[in-house]
């Protein structure tokens, strides 16, 4: 399974290339990510290309590579894959915290 593991928003300081969303595969094969999607609460979209995650990996996107601006205020999330298929949402409420990241818990 692929999810969107942690990001970080709010960065001390200006914002702007300092963001970063990481997606973790816990299964135990690679898997490609070409064609799959990430797309911010307003919508914006960044599609992963060339990009895959060894079994028990991590990639880390940064705002440079996705030119994704995520909000400091009620934001969110959505990976699918090449097909359109949902995959992982992360998400908060309320204002993110400068200079902490959300990372996700439990098995989902």
């Amino acid at each position: 399974m692929v999810y969107i593991n942690e990001w970080f928003s709010n960065p001390s300081g200006k914002d702007s290339g300092a963001e970063w969303v990481e997606i973790f595969n816990n299964g135990s094969e690679k898997i490609l990510l070409q064609n799959w999607t990430l797309v911010s609460g307003n919508g914006k979209k960044f599609i992963l290309s060339g990009k895959n995650i060894d079994a028990g990996g991590y990639l880390i996107l940064k705002q440079p590579e996705t030119k994704l601006t995520l909000r400091n205020q009620n934001e969110s999330l959505l990976l699918y894959d090449s097909q359109g298929k949902f995959i992982s949402r992360s998400s908060f409420s309320g204002t993110a915290p400068e200079g902490k990241s959300f990372s996700r818990t439990g098995d989902a």
